[in-house]
């Protein structure tokens, strides 16, 4: 099959979404499919992730507007795009989100009368604090009316989890919706630790907790800090990694300031995913407090890491933990939180036994086996169309 991907968020940007979009590229051209990808165009300013030279990527000129939102602005429609895209004579579109290159893509599929296919990879009604100058109220209604729009006007509708699908038919998705997880290559974890990290890492005889992430407002990151504050100032044996960046970064540099905890919460920057997965290697404890994710892409990493997990109630967290047994679920209590990961800090044979359970549990969400899912409801779709 020829696929074309499009979406508003890819490499160099190491977010969840992009992170599914290349695992799924790369996964369906293992299985012998050509794979295009329609995304922005990133600044030369952003951090480089991997070269993507050898890859079929057509980049949208974008814009950067660095003081509102950290990604470029693509100008998502012109005439080059679509003489491209007609050229390729595509069996499939896929698109990844509902607005800008994701517009681009509904109006190329009904316009070719090709099958597309749209992943609800995001809650969008929760990042409105990135659009300026229009009230949050207003512009998650918004948010919420117009990606439903654009679900009802697909062929299909992938939710990543049971809790997503269960939200959007709330919201007023008509469109089949297929519940498919986004998967990870195992290839990365099943490498030692290498040793150049653990000649560099100065905390060898510490019990790290760890969050893995971008530093934004969304992520909740500053109720991490000040549910372990505590903990962290009466232990002398623990220590907090933060990796990551991201426009929160200076915001919490200050928080930790603050609290008077520069030498227990760490910041240790953005790494690639080769070198974060000796993070989760050598972790304990993954905390997590966002309540906006679809999945949790980088919870399930940690898990895969063989980490614990102590995480905010929520629908991403949810659909990879059962409480008290690959880790810890909470309403957003600074206090309630705090115990749990003490709890487990305090109980060996049971910090073990939820480490146990967080890799088996993760071990169910290989990349592959998603990939040849989404393979199926590709050709059903295709042969749909064709009838």
């Amino acid at each position: 099959m020829k696929i074309a991907f499009f979406t508003n968020n890819y490499l160099p940007n190491t977010g969840g979404a992009a992170i599914a979009v290349e695992s799924y590229r790369e996964a369906l051209e293992k299985l012998g499919h050509e794979v295009f990808v329609f995304a922005p165009k990133y600044p030369p300013w952003f951090p480089r992730y991997k070269d993507d030279s050898n890859k079929k990527v057509w980049r949208f000129p974008s814009f950067a507007l660095k003081f509102i939102t950290p990604q470029p602005i693509p100008l998502y429609f012109s005439f080059f795009v679509e003489d491209f895209f007609k050229k390729q004579n595509f069996d499939i579109v896929h698109s990844h989100h509902p607005f800008v290159i994701g517009k681009t893509a509904l109006k190329l599929a009904k316009k070719y009368r090709i099958p597309i296919v749209f992943t609800h990879h995001t809650q969008y009604h929760k990042y409105v604090h990135y659009i300026p100058l229009i009230p949050e109220k207003i512009s998650a209604k918004f948010a919420i009316q117009e990606s439903v729009k654009y679900a009802n006007q697909v062929d299909l509708v992938i939710a990543p989890t049971k809790e997503i699908k269960e939200m959007i038919i709330n919201f007023g998705v008509k469109t089949r919706i297929e519940i498919l997880p986004t998967g990870i290559d195992f290839s990365l974890w099943e490498k030692d630790i290498s040793e150049e990290f653990l000649k560099n890492f100065p905390w060898k005889d510490k019990r790290i907790l760890l969050y893995a992430g971008r530093l934004a407002k969304e992520k909740n990151i500053p109720f991490l800090f000040y549910s372990l504050e505590k903990l962290l100032k009466n232990r002398d044996d623990t220590i907090f990694l933060v990796v990551g960046d991201g426009e929160e970064k200076k915001n919490l540099e200050n928080l930790i300031k603050k609290l008077n905890l520069e030498d227990k919460i760490i910041l240790m920057g953005w790494y690639p995913r080769e070198e974060l997965v000796n993070f989760y290697k050598i972790a304990e404890i993954f905390v997590f407090a966002s309540t906006t994710e679809t999945q949790g892409l980088v919870t399930l990493e940690a898990m895969a890491g063989e980490c614990a997990v102590v995480a905010i109630k929520a629908p991403g967290s949810m659909s990879l933990i059962e409480d008290g047994k690959e880790g810890f679920l909470v309403e957003e209590n600074p206090e309630e939180f705090s115990k749990k990961v003490e709890l487990l800090l305090n109980n060996p044979e049971l910090l073990k036994m939820m480490q146990k359970n967080a890799k088996i549990k993760a071990q169910e969400f290989s990349i592959e086996k998603s990939a040849i899912k989404l393979e199926e409801l590709y050709r059903e779709l295709i042969k749909n169309k064709e009838k």
